[in-house]
């Protein structure tokens, strides 16, 4: 008998004592037992299938408060993730797509900002807080060469982007059913905040539900099931918006109806109808139905609960810094020397208190921990991976494929909605945000591969 019969034999023994000792764990420790039960078919999930494992990733990121210590399920399968991929990349053959190969320029940008954020530890104030930003960096980047190796097909682009729109519907459902109480609005607990537990961050990620729901829906030939799915998700990720009072997440709404005027292609009229319906909608709501504190939380502008006065700190770090930044990481850490210089801060408590408040604005935040080159280097991840989504599009859409250029599309625009209301939170370490960049070099390459074979088959039926 071959080895491959006898590892067949040995499988219903393993499983069955993998079971008894289960059952043992489940007598003494239940809850242990449900998460040891949970996590061997996560880890089967991922290892079977890293396009199912990378679509699971991106649902929990929907999931933060599910996450009761410092590794959330997301954080788990994210690790399983890496594993998996290694020994799927060091096991099969060369001749499959290689991320840093085909995206040298791209990978070393990568390892610059890694590096460059390394080096930063030599001049920051503390070591603690900037191994732990480099310790998130890296698994999120890495994300990146995961997903150019999980996503292959227009099937694994599919389950990946479907596992987000369903993410986004469990996330503004529950923002929907525990709305706002009116009488404590000035609180921003007191704002919906969904499955994720901030509103402004839930603002951020239901603009992604809502663009990948405008895709699937006006996407032809996709199924029905998907498409309902997608119609559904565009006006919940709205009403979520909307419920989250985030003013930040109402003006990335409003670049992301721009930006669909210029980049819808072939959907522009309709999205922008869409879009349209969904802003109209909004304006209803704040000036007809909303109760009165959360008009004059949405309608004021000043400042915000501190935010400015975050970002004239931020500033200082940057004037006083520009190149070496403060040290990645170390925003925090030294925001209090910041304070005492001409210029006034009204919200210095945000500063002086146990836990100082992060800069609520990621560009700001890079530049001040990293100065301008680190921004650079991250703004340089971000519009490759956006314009390759973009090549994939004009790819798909000169080949006639209507259903993935529209889901390419709404991948450029979900980021464009989350990238602008980044701007008024810290999100650098977002699951959700790596997931989608690390989706545009995959799909452009997915694009390719189809054009290609399309082309070989055109010769050969010529020849």
């Amino acid at each position: 008998m071959n080895a491959r019969g006898r590892a067949f034999e040995l499988l219903p023994s393993s499983i069955l004592a993998a079971a008894a000792i289960l059952g043992v764990i489940a007598a003494l420790q239940p809850i242990i037992a449900v998460a040891a039960g949970a996590a061997v078919v996560l880890a089967y999930i991922v290892f079977s299938d890293l396009a199912v494992g990378f679509a699971v990733l991106a649902f929990l990121s929907f999931l933060d408060t599910l996450s009761s210590s410092s590794l959330s399920p997301a954080k788990a399968v994210g690790l399983l993730l890496v594993v998996a991929w290694l020994g799927h990349f060091s096991s099969t053959v060369r001749e499959q797509r290689d991320f840093f190969a085909e995206h040298a320029h791209l990978t070393w940008v990568l390892i610059a900002f890694i590096g460059w954020g390394a080096v930063s530890l030599v001049w920051a104030t503390q070591l603690g807080p900037g191994i732990a930003s480099l310790s998130r960096y890296a698994p999120n980047m890495l994300l990146l060469p995961i997903a150019y190796t999980a996503v292959r097909t227009r099937r694994d682009l599919a389950i990946v982007l479907g596992a987000i729109v369903f993410g986004a519907i469990v996330a503004a459902g529950f923002g929907i059913t525990q709305p706002a109480d009116a009488s404590q609005l000035v609180e921003a607990s007191s704002r919906a905040t969904g499955t994720i537990g901030d509103p402004n961050e839930l603002a951020a990620v239901l603009l992604v539900g809502l663009a990948l729901g405008g895709g699937f829906a006006l996407g032809r030939g996709r199924a029905p099931l998907m498409r309902i799915a997608g119609a559904l998700a565009v006006p919940l990720c709205a009403a979520g918006v909307f419920l989250s009072l985030s003013r930040g997440g109402l003006v990335a709404m409003g670049a992301l109806l721009v930006a669909a005027t210029i980049f819808a292609g072939r959907w522009r009229v309709a999205i922008t109808a869409m879009l349209l319906a969904v802003a109209v909608g909004g304006v209803v709501y704040f000036t007809e139905l909303a109760p009165l504190p959360a008009r004059e939380r949405v309608t004021n502008t000043s400042g915000g609960s501190g935010r400015s006065d975050l970002w004239t700190v931020g500033w200082r770090m940057v004037k006083a810094h520009p190149v070496t930044g403060v040290g990645v990481g170390n925003f925090q850490a030294v925001s209090a020397d910041y304070v005492l210089q001409p210029g006034t801060i009204t919200r210095a408590d945000l500063i002086f208190s146990q836990a100082p408040k992060v800069t609520h604005n990621t560009y700001l935040e890079v530049m001040a921990e990293e100065g301008v080159p680190g921004l650079l280097l991250l703004l340089a991840v971000i519009v490759t991976c956006m314009s390759c989504a973009l090549k994939a599009a004009r790819i798909w859409a000169r080949r006639g494929q209507a259903s993935a250029e529209a889901l390419a599309r709404s991948v450029f625009l979900g980021l464009v909605g989350m990238l602008t209301a980044d701007f008024f939170i810290s999100n650098m370490f977002s699951k959700l945000l790596w997931v989608m960049l690390a989706l545009g070099p995959a799909m452009l390459a997915i694009a390719r591969a189809e054009s290609e074979e399309q082309s070989v088959e055109a010769l050969a039926s010529r020849g």
